[in-house]
């Protein structure tokens, strides 16, 4: 049996099939057999794209990712295996990791890379070496970060840090960090913001997290506490959610929604599986369509007839789920960048064999649509496109966050007659400023997860 849930980015050691270094090379012929015919199995079963790899062959002695990335269909851009000892796509989604705490945007500019602290996880070796929102990570172990190794930002086990006041200038500070498992806490910020004669609700959520009633119960406590308050108005940030657990959306959507919405139980969305799978499932409704979940406690619902939402160009999976599936219920204002486009969810499968445990796989199983039958597919685009900064000076929640700061400015105006707005940085360059990348690992820890089967 699987669970359904969807995907998140974090920081952990993740190996996928991007990052081939993990796999150790093969130490002698029909080495990789068992693993490489566990993929084969998987991926002629639920794969999305089963059909178009059935008749590939098992290579017993082939490197594992290697392998991998020859099954895969062209066009999936999301499925990859890890040999994570149960931690990477498993761990995240649960709630907790081993890394070192920190969200990071990479900039490039001549060849160096400079790595923008977008938040830290409290209680993450980051936070516990004094890492912020805004700090500016230009060195490594001593030296410049360059194209050729800045993913040590993730997945090293230490690290020296060196903070740099800008792009050109040496490090004012130096940061050392040692790997270490800690627990996630995707609600990393909530409150009131008294506007005006209005006051508005803020909360920034980074991870569809599922740990049972006790993740639940969180986010049941955090509405409860907002509902309290009578709030007029609500800005849901997800600009650095990159997905997770559908337990953990379904509930979100229902403590937003309209009150009707909840308790009819509406459709969130319409699922579509490989061909075999939907004849399975064709008379089992409940594969095919997730509702709202009137379970959600009464005192926790805001019952919003209109919602604003922030976004950015890393806001995958889970995240537009959400934006997609409330949008045929209730005015959804997007405020930031074009998100991802992330419209498929997967299953993690991970074998039970003692030794095949360290290693799980995640294959694009399904795609979903809205119960207006609109897909997500190529992104979300923004109503007002407002882009981040280079780099970061204010913290979240902060009333001067540009992002929140532009999102405030539309609630108190009429938004309908708000031009198109782009937030550009407050320095001037004299030459081409430093150039936002987001690396092939970053693309493919978004998830909108499925399950997990063993």
């Amino acid at each position: 049996m699987y669970r359904l849930f969807f995907f998140s980015i974090l920081v952990g050691f993740l190996s996928s099939c991007e990052d081939s270094r993990r796999v150790p090379p093969t130490p002698g012929p029909y080495s990789y057999v068992r693993i490489n015919t566990f993929t084969k199995d998987k991926m002629t079963d639920q794969y999305f794209w089963a059909d178009e790899v059935k008749d590939k062959n098992i290579d017993p002695d082939s490197n594992p990712a290697e392998y991998f990335a020859t099954m895969k269909y062209p066009d999936d851009h999301w499925s990859h295996i890890t040999n994570s000892k149960g931690l990477g796509e498993i761990a995240d989604a649960s709630g907790y990791d081993e890394g070192f705490g920190y969200n990071l945007t990479f900039w490039e500019k001549e060849g160096y890379i400079f790595a923008d602290v977008n938040f830290v996880y409290p209680n993450s070796p980051a936070a516990k070496a004094g890492l912020k929102r805004g700090d500016l990570i230009t060195h490594m172990n001593g030296e410049r970060i360059t194209t050729d190794n800045y993913t040590d930002l993730y997945y090293a086990s230490q690290l020296s840090l060196g903070l740099s006041s800008d792009e050109t200038s040496e490090p004012y500070e130096t940061k050392k960090l040692t790997a270490q498992i800690y627990t996630i806490d995707p609600v990393l910020d909530y409150g009131l913001i008294p506007l005006e004669n209005q006051t508005i609700g803020y909360m920034i959520y980074t991870d569809f997290v599922f740990r049972g009633n006790t993740s639940l119960e969180q986010l049941n406590h955090v509405f409860q506490t907002l509902k309290a308050a009578n709030i007029d108005e609500f800005i849901l940030d997800l600009r650095y959610n990159q997905g997770g657990y559908i337990f953990a959306v379904k509930q979100l959507c229902s403590l937003l929604a309209p009150e009707e919405v909840v308790e009819n139980e509406e459709l969130l969305i319409y699922k579509n599986w490989n061909k075999e799978y939907q004849e399975k499932y064709a008379d089992n409704p409940a594969q095919l369509e997730e509702h709202f979940d009137k379970t959600v406690p009464i005192d926790a619902r805001l019952n919003l007839k209109r919602l604003w939402i922030i976004t950015s160009n890393v806001t995958a999976s889970a995240a537009e789920m959400l934006i997609s599936a409330l949008s045929p219920y209730m005015e959804v204002n997007v405020v930031g960048d074009i998100t991802m486009g992330k419209n498929m969810g997967g299953i993690i499968y991970t074998p039970n064999d003692k030794d095949l445990q360290n290693w799980n796989i995640m294959l694009i199983s399904t795609e979903y649509r809205n119960s207006r039958g609109e897909s997500v597919k190529g992104g979300i685009p923004p109503m007002f496109p407002i882009l981040e900064q280079f780099h970061h000076q204010h913290q979240l929640g902060d009333k001067e966050e540009p992002l929140l700061a532009a999102t405030l400015q539309l609630i108190t105006q009429d938004a309908i007659a708000t031009p198109v707005m782009n937030s550009r940085s407050s320095r001037s360059y004299n030459a081409a400023p430093p150039r936002r990348i987001i690396p092939k690992f970053v693309q493919a820890k978004s998830r909108l997860l499925l399950g997990i089967e063993k």
